[in-house]
């Protein structure tokens, strides 16, 4: 299959999954498929880039601290620190605590909340110089893996197959498929790691 790299095409891959034969050359365009696309393909690519903490959309950003029209930093009750959260932020992952190998045990805790005129977020956090690692709303298709690719059109055939005239169990049967397609976008994205290698427990140490 030759490389996806539009956001038409992926539309086009669904729009052939559920047996539509009129494609499209941009989301813009005024055709009822082009239309239906445009009404789906957005909220369906950040479905699938929130289900998973996928390598290829992964961001990281040295937060700074939020402050109000009067330059006074913003606080909340409950928390050391209020950060700005990253314009391109789709879902905040954890804050770096500078150890690659850290469990969830040892994860700094942070919420995400509201600013106070509601026209962004605040990262809220305890840690000082808080750096986010963060999946962010990558919508440059070149950069997306080929399964993740395929994932997105098979979700997005689902919604699809409920707007346009085709069988009306269409829908149902691609679910499964969908859902298959995005385990195996996630488990591919997981082996393009290498961490870094387990150390001997203590007790193992002293009998060697």
């Amino acid at each position: 299959m030759a490389a996806v790299v539009t956001e038409a095409e992926v539309c086009n891959m669904a729009l052939g999954l559920i047996g539509q034969r009129q494609f499209i050359d941009r989301l813009d365009a005024k055709s009822t498929e082009a239309q239906v696309c445009k009404r789906f393909y957005a909220s369906t690519r950040n479905e699938l880039l929130e289900a998973w903490h996928w390598r290829f959309a992964t961001k990281r950003a040295v937060l700074p601290l939020a402050a109000n029209g009067a330059g006074e930093l913003v606080t909340r009750s409950g928390w050391g620190f209020s950060y700005v959260a990253p314009a391109d932020l789709l879902k905040a992952r954890r804050i770096w605590d500078g150890d690659r190998a850290s469990g969830a045990g040892s994860r700094i805790p942070f919420t995400k909340e509201l600013n106070d005129d509601a026209t962004g977020h605040l990262i809220l956090t305890d840690h000082p110089e808080a750096e986010l690692v963060y999946t962010v709303e990558l919508r440059t298709v070149a950069l997306w893996t080929s399964k993740f690719t395929m994932a997105v059109a098979k979700q997005l055939a689902v919604y699809l197959a409920t707007c346009l005239p085709v069988k009306a169990e269409l829908a149902r049967l691609l679910q499964p498929e969908a859902r298959l397609a995005l385990q195996t976008a996630a488990a591919s994205d997981a082996n393009e790691a290498e961490p870094d290698p387990e150390t001997d427990s203590e007790w193992i140490r002293e009998r060697g």
